[in-house]
């Protein structure tokens, strides 16, 4: 089963909750949201308060990427959020403690899945993979955090060859994502290569929409492309 994500951050943030209901209607499959502390990546966002008030408005399940330096502290936060179904962690933020990182992830009920930087190596996975400690490997096809760069597909695509060995076999094999370098040229090359969750934003489901455009008119356009993407994805 290939699953789409709506990216938050890619979002009119003046008007997350119709973006959201909008996202609701057209039966996306969930919505990732960016948790970023300025330090592990240069951004900050999104308040555990606003995510709080997301899933009360909406039943979508919500993926949590932790771009943080504090990652046990940052879970502790969404303890008393629902709908929290994947919280994404990057090992570099943890090196050691991974094992209490995904303890406390379980503890709100939710799965742990890491994620890889274009620079990270596999290596990183080798104990947790091995001892089928995580339901997912998500990889960053962009450096995360980091406005107004080029994705890089190719690299995606060569390491896509290595992972599929590595997870083959075990409880990560059914959740392989990518953030970053999804848009309507990649999706079906990525898909065809293993990926299984795309999380998908400006280049994807928002692409072509200008804010500046009558509700109308974004509504249109974003109804066409979701009509293109699950064409593709499906």
């Amino acid at each position: 089963m290939n699953n789409f994500l709506v990216s938050l951050i890619t979002m009119d943030h003046i008007n997350f909750e119709r973006d959201i209901k909008l996202a609701d209607e057209l039966g996306v499959d969930g919505l990732h949201i960016d948790i970023m502390d300025g330090h592990f990546v240069p951004r900050y966002g999104i308040y555990p308060e606003i995510i709080e008030r997301i899933s009360k408005i909406s039943s979508l399940p919500l993926d949590l990427h932790m771009m943080v330096n504090d990652v046990e502290f940052c879970i502790d936060q969404f303890k008393n959020t629902a709908n929290i179904s994947y919280v994404h962690f990057h090992a570099e933020s943890c090196i050691g403690n991974e094992m209490r990182v995904i303890d406390k992830i379980r503890g709100i009920n939710a799965k742990p899945v890491v994620c890889i930087n274009l620079a990270t190596s596999f290596s990183v996975l080798d104990r947790l993979i091995s001892n089928n400690e995580i339901d997912g490997v998500m990889l960053m096809g962009i450096h995360p955090g980091v406005l107004e760069q080029d994705a890089r597909p190719k690299n995606i695509l060569n390491d896509l060859k290595d992972l599929n060995k590595i997870i083959s076999g075990t409880s990560a094999e059914s959740f392989i994502a990518l953030d970053g370098a999804v848009s309507m040229d990649t999706i079906k090359p990525m898909r065809e290569a293993g990926i299984n969750h795309f999380v998908g934003g400006t280049s994807s489901i928002y692409k072509g929409v200008n804010r500046e455009d009558s509700w109308k008119i974004q509504q249109e356009k974003i109804h066409s492309n979701w009509k293109e993407i699950k064409k593709i994805i499906r």
